[in-house]
């Protein structure tokens, strides 16, 4: 078997030796304080295999580890595997892990726990929305105590890169079914406590494999649902970090004393949600008829305050695989909009709820901005507001129309595939879209790791996108976060979540 080093692996291969050649684990550094942040929602669940949410990313990121890990510069580098290496045809990985790695409940990792940690991913009754990103895997096996085996069905290039996602983080194999109460990882620090409404609580682990890290003594994560207050109370002290800061509050903040805001372009996206299954989006030709409607340069600007772009997808423009041949709609075509109504059915006004997070703020100024512009084209729409909190039970894959959106993933293929393939978990439970254009461009981009042979393909599929799409991608959008100036070693990472291994608080 002819075996080289993961394209991603060579970049970060002075990382991996220098954090190979560390002393073993147990001196990690006290004193470094209490960081107070500030979150809009509660947590769902603390089962990262069922995360969904960008506050449970969060906490999942600071008490679990996975096999490999993504820097802020968006660079996959080694975390519980020390280095890997594949088969010449992209079809077996194999993983050498770290010895000595302990859980917070204090037995070793090993390579029984990895499998177990993946085939409960992969199996359906887990429900994890990531299962469809692993579909390609035939066979895990644990070849020694640190050794584990992925042996794939088809070529795939990005392997290792998908296992930097936020729910495919390692669990203890005895305790697994525990998780979801008392969880046990091997991060940097330890589930402390959960209060809905109020806080989730994690302290310092001070076994933690990697030599003096980390400094901060705990972590807060704070509920609090309204924006003003969260502000108010970082400028008072009281808290340390706002995550997810409106795009509404940037400019105002970017002048406060005593305080730091960045804000950096992303691959997260907001939508209307159009159930392909539900009148009267069960018609392409609607779907289409909105777009002619509403254009996404406005709504960026009416909605982000030019704190991001329009997009087909979610590919953003800032990536080299995006298709800047496709054109957006610069101006409303009313009447080609209503043209396209009628063509459906539809000789009167399309009366349709669509639904909006209470909460997000962003998403229920996105609603309410799609239902004054579409209104000229003939789209009646009623706004109906219910708790975030209730979406997936309530929402998700039930509504015919709803305001949502998704972060970036850590690969072109798991921003795609799950959201747009005809048999993606994300698309189930979306707008059920089909397409089998869409579906051979993203199972061909699959079969390859060569970005240049992906490109065409990919390109391909916003093409057809374009033209039958599932909904209305409104835009890819930046990402703020605020901090106390006395908050030091942290910043602000293209996909939602914080690196706080160094972080401390002066």
């Amino acid at each position: 078997m002819s075996i080289r080093l993961d394209r991603r692996a060579a970049l970060a291969l002075p990382a991996l030796l220098s954090t190979a050649m560390l002393p073993r684990p147990g001196a990690s550094q006290a004193g470094g304080g209490n960081l107070r942040i500030a979150m809009s929602a509660n947590l769902r669940t603390l089962d990262p295999a069922r995360t969904t949410t960008g506050e449970e990313y969060v906490y999942s990121n600071l008490v679990f580890n996975g096999l490999t890990r993504m820097r802020e510069d968006q660079v996959v580098e080694p975390e519980l595997a020390e280095s890997w290496q594949f088969s010449e045809d992209l079809k077996t990985w194999t993983f050498r892990l770290r010895r000595g790695v302990r859980f917070h409940h204090g037995r070793e990792m090993t390579s029984d726990d990895v499998v177990a940690t993946f085939r409960r991913i992969m199996d359906p009754a887990t429900s994890s929305p990531v299962r469809t990103n692993f579909e390609m895997v035939d066979g895990i096996e644990a070849a020694d105590r640190h050794t584990v085996i992925f042996r794939l069905s088809y070529p795939y290039g990005g392997f290792a890169d998908i296992l930097t996602d936020r729910q495919v983080k390692i669990l203890p194999a005895d305790r697994i079914e525990q998780t979801a109460t008392e969880p046990s990882g091997t991060g940097p620090f330890r589930f402390r406590s959960w209060t809905p409404g109020d806080r989730l609580v994690m302290v310092r682990n001070p076994e933690y494999w990697e030599q003096g890290m980390p400094r901060l003594d705990q972590v807060e994560l704070r509920v609090l649902p309204e924006m003003s207050v969260r502000i108010a109370a970082l400028q008072a002290g009281d808290l340390d970090v706002v995550w997810d800061l409106g795009p509404e509050n940037i400019r105002q903040l970017r002048e406060a004393r005593g305080v730091r805001v960045e804000s950096i372009a992303t691959a997260s996206w907001d939508a209307a949600i159009m159930n392909n299954r539900i009148a009267p989006f069960n018609d392409p030709r609607v779907r289409r008829a909105f777009h002619l409607a509403v254009p996404k340069a406005d709504v960026v600007e009416v909605v982000l305050f030019g704190e991001g772009a329009p997009t087909h997808s979610p590919i953003p423009p800032t990536h080299p695989f995006f298709a800047g041949d496709v054109p957006f709609v610069q101006r409303a075509d009313i009447a080609g909009a209503r043209r396209l109504l009628a063509e459906a059915g539809h000789r009167g006004p399309v009366r349709v709820p669509l639904v909006i997070p209470v909460g997000r703020p962003v998403r229920e100024r996105l609603g309410v901005t799609l239902q004054q512009m579409a209104r000229p084209a003939g789209f009646e729409i009623e706004i109906q507001r219910v708790p975030f909190g209730r979406y997936s039970a309530e929402v998700s894959g039930k509504a015919p129309f709803y305001v949502d959106g998704y972060f970036a993933r850590p690969t072109v293929d798991t921003a795609m595939h799950p959201f747009l393939h005809s048999r993606g978990s994300w698309n189930e439970r979306l707008w059920a879209y089909g397409d089998p254009r869409v579906d051979q461009a993203l199972d061909q981009a699959r079969l390859t790791g060569d970005p240049e042979r992906q490109k065409p393909f990919y390109q391909a599929a916003q093409r057809a996108l374009a033209e039958n799409p599932p909904g209305y991608f409104a835009y890819v959008m930046n990402f703020a976060c605020a901090y106390r100036n006395n908050v030091q070693n942290v910043a602000t990472h293209p996909m939602r979540w914080f690196d706080l291994r160094r972080g401390s608080v002066g």
